[in-house]
């Protein structure tokens, strides 16, 4: 333990003399912050996001649906009622609407009645979202149907662009900053660090532990100092729990540092685990979701969009900081990067090598 505490300590004062990987990652997030803030800080709505339910399963609602589809006003998603109520509790949609068994019956007997369920913080998108949908229902007939939408309020917080941003510059700000780990472990490699450090009853576990406490320090206090700067200069609302955001940050970096450890691993020289380094965090930085929403995807990338850690660190970031989410509603995210984790380290301790 006390090898451990020495070494963690030894590695906290080596990262906090690391201008350059301060500067890269959390200047970077800064930077994001500040331009991303200030270009659209007091808007910048998207278009609106319309979840679809088509409980009757019939011609007519499929021909619905795919005039929705087509819409150029409006992005849909399909799904059952529960999964698309949940969606726009959790701000992924402005407005639900409910086509309800019997619904093709009801509308050539005309009394049909349609469900909506809307975000009642943003009443301009739910307009758009409205008028879009009845726009699609005339032309469908060429006259107006007789439709009565029963409209029900959903409470949820008005989401800025700077908002949405705030929780993604912080998850790429944790990949930045601990990705590098691999490049760094190499250079130790070439350099004979790491040679020197299999001559002492070090072993493995140990470097490694030090090095993710070191790192996981300098990880939660630069997404605090970035949470604080978008508060106080952009008035970004945190909603949820602060200790269940430390959580998700610790997850997190310790997913980032996982990967790390693994390119450390497989590579033999500093500019390819760089390399490797790039190729990895550059798709993963727009796939990822950090800048904009990847739910509307197209269908073919949605499974490597889910794939990748940083989408479920962000969502849950999201989750928490713009909707007050509890653990509950982030457990999916949280499981798929504790599995990373898991994976991660069982792959990153096989391929640990002292030189």
């Amino acid at each position: 333990m006390r090898t451990y505490l020495r070494l963690t300590s030894s590695m906290i004062q080596m990262l906090r003399r690391n201008v350059a990987l301060v500067l890269s990652s959390l200047g970077l997030g800064i930077v994001s912050i500040l331009a991303f803030g200030l270009l659209f800080g007091n808007g910048g709505n998207v278009t609106p996001q319309l979840g679809v339910v088509d409980e009757d399963q019939t011609p007519l609602t499929t021909q619905m649906i795919q005039s929705l589809a087509h819409s150029t006003t409006v992005h849909i998603s399909i799904g059952s009622r529960a999964t698309e109520i949940d969606a726009l509790r959790g701000a992924h949609l402005n407005a639900v609407i409910i086509m309800p068994a019997g619904f093709t019956a009801a509308l050539m007997g005309g009394n049909a009645q349609m469900p909506v369920y809307y975000d009642q913080s943003n009443p301009t998108s739910w307009l758009i979202a409205q008028v879009t949908v009845q726009q699609v229902v005339q032309q469908l007939s060429g006259v107006h149907l007789p439709i009565t939408l029963q409209t029900q309020a959903i409470s949820v917080h008005n989401l800025r662009t700077i908002d949405f941003l705030t929780p993604g510059m912080i998850g790429m700000m944790l990949m930045w900053a601990n990705l590098g780990i691999g490049t760094i472990l190499v250079s130790w490699r070439q350099v004979g660090i790491m040679r020197r450090l299999a001559a002492t009853p070090l072993r493995p576990g140990i470097l490694i532990a030090a090095q993710m406490s070191a790192r996981l320090l300098l990880s939660l206090i630069q997404a605090a100092m970035l949470l604080v700067i978008a508060m106080t200069v952009f008035k970004v609302p945190v909603y949820g729990n602060l200790g269940l955001l430390a959580g998700v940050v610790t997850l997190g970096t310790l997913t980032m540092l996982a990967i790390g450890f693994i390119i450390g691993g497989l590579t033999a020289k500093p500019e390819v685990a760089n390399a490797i380094t790039f190729l990895i965090s550059f798709p993963m930085m727009f796939l990822g979701g950090s800048y904009f929403s990847v739910d509307n995807a197209p269908a073919f990338m949605r499974p490597v969009t889910q794939f990748l850690p940083l989408t479920h660190l962000n969502d849950a970031l999201r989750q928490i900081i713009n909707n007050g989410a509890s653990f509950a509603a982030i457990q999916n995210d949280v499981f798929v990067l504790i599995a990373w984790i898991v994976l991660g380290s069982l792959v990153a301790t096989r391929a640990f090598r002292w030189v």
